[in-house]
Parts: C-alpha cells; structure tokens; sequence
C-alpha cells in the first residue's frame, strides 16, 4: 500500500466560522465509451476549481483495456507484429490526449491517484493511469489501496499543538453487490482495521455515504485528559457512465444497449462527492472536523 503525504491550502468555509479543505474524488469516467457523459465531467470538475477544490483519483479514467481485455492482448501479443502492437499503443495513446485536455485544468490540484480495472498497459511498461499521473503532476499511487495524508499546520502565534493529520484510505474497489448496505460493508471490514477519516471506494458507480462517529480520549504527560470526536466517513464515490440512453446502437446502425441496461442493473445518479476537512485548535491542541456531501 502506497502512502503520501501532502501539505494543503485551507480556505474559508462557505458554511462554518472555520477554513476547510475541499476534496472532490474522481473515478469510474470511463471515456472512451459511448455513455461516458463529458458535459457532466466537465461540469464537476469546473465546479471544483471554482471552489478551490483538491482532486483524487479512483480509477477506471478510460473505458479501454478491461482485465479480460488485457489478458487477451497479453496472450495474443507473442504473435502480433510490432507494427500492429504500436498501432493499438497509438489509439490508446489518443484518447488518453483526449481525456488528458479535459483534466488540463486540473493539473497539480491532485493528491494521488490508483488504477481501476480499466486501463491500457503500453510496451515501454508504462500504462494510461501512470502516464494520465505523470501529465496531472501527481504520484501514482498503484493498482491496490492507497493512504493519502493531509498535514495542517496552524499560524505560528497560535498556542499548543499546532500539528494536525487528516488520514483518507482509498482503493478502486470490487464485488457487485447492488443494495446500499451490500457496497458499503466491504468499507466497513476496511473501518476495522485501517484508522482513516474517510474511507473511499469506486468501482460500482453509486453514491453512498455512511458517517462512523469515533470518540477518542487522551491524556497528556501531566495528566490532563483530553476528549475528541469526530466522524469517520465510508463513501463510495460515484462516476460519469451513463447506463441506459435513448437511441443508442451500434456500429451498424441497430438499437444496441450498453453493459448496464444487458444486465439488467438499476440505473444511478451520475456525479460525484464532496470531502471537508476543517482543521481548528481548541483547548491547545488541533482537530479536525469531517464532513461529506453528495455532488
């Protein structure tokens, strides 16, 4: 499991006397594919910027190269030409350029980013999601669960502890279980094991929320005991992929429906999540109040 840890810029809290980090998770895109709503995308993530947010990527960006797909290639590649293995390498080339000027925006407001199950492995070792990292000015951060830390500091004229960590665990995800409680409960294991104050997840294009409250009681070396709470949140973290559209076909001009309407899977509110972080120093010592709203 890769960790990071990165320094943000609060800024002031629309809502509370307080500043605050605002995070906005992006994953499950899928460009590439006939459904993957652009206009949306573009949408959230202009919003975010307008609103000073911090990005963090869940996986599946591009709709090509799925696990079946790449083993596949894998086996067939032993007998494929270069040419051909450099022309496939070229398409999937193009439409991570395509995707990339639609983040363009985005560069360097990103605090990592893990891969999905979506993606294209080039030749040089290389894949999309190590390249789309490179190009946004972030860390990869792997193909499994990822810890990204957030360190606040407060001014130095402030008295106590001025140090705070804000810890998010985040991964792809997995299964395909449909009701909210069945999605959330693989979070949930994670929340028993991992202390985190928000637990991510993507995968399965839904947006849940599910808020833990911890109370945490310490003492300091002179015997003074100090009471925390705040809430751990398991969110799973939404996407941009259309389920059932109207008119659609397929390359020969017949009504052709997508993966999600031939599995007969409920359709889901497309979109995507909104993280708070809100350090402040109360009784000598920082805190850091959590929050999550769906966007």
């Amino acid at each position: 499991m890769e960790i990071g840890v990165w320094t943000p810029k609060a800024v002031a809290s629309k809502t509370l006397p307080l500043e605050e980090v605002r995070i906005l998770p992006i994953g499950d895109i899928h460009y590439g594919e006939h459904g993957c709503d652009v206009e949306r995308l573009q949408r959230h993530l202009t919003w975010g910027l307008d609103q000073h947010c911090y990005f963090l990527g869940l996986g599946d960006y591009l709709d090509i190269g799925s696990p079946s797909n790449r083993r596949i290639m894998a086996t067939a590649s032993v007998d494929l030409y270069d040419s051909l293995k450099d022309m496939l390498d070229d398409a999937a080339e193009k439409k991570l350029d395509e995707l990339k000027e639609i983040l363009e925006p985005t560069r360097g407001r990103w605090l990592g980013m893990v891969s999905g199950h979506h993606h294209w492995d080039f030749q040089d070792g290389s894949t999309s999601d190590t390249r789309l990292a490179q190009f946004l000015d972030t860390r990869y951060m792997g193909d499994g669960a990822a810890m990204t830390v957030l360190h606040f500091t407060t001014p130095s004229d402030t008295k106590g502890d001025r140090h705070g960590y804000l810890r998010i665990w985040y991964t792809h995800g997995a299964g395909a279980a449909q009701t909210p409680g069945g999605i959330i409960n693989r979070l949930e294991r994670i929340a028993k094991t991992f202390f985190a104050h928000f637990y991510l997840m993507g995968h399965v294009h839904v947006k849940v929320l599910e808020k833990i409250p911890w109370i945490d009681i310490t003492a300091t070396a002179a015997g003074r005991v100090r009471w925390n709470s705040t809430n751990r949140i398991l969110a799973v973290t939404g996407g941009f992929l259309k389920g059932y559209e109207m008119g659609r076909k397929n390359a020969f001009g017949y009504p052709a429906a997508g993966y999600v309407e031939k599995k007969m899977l409920a359709p889901t509110s497309l979109g995507g999540l909104v993280l708070y972080a809100r350090p402040y120093v109360t009784d000598g010592y920082m805190k850091i109040d959590t929050d999550a709203s769906v966007g």
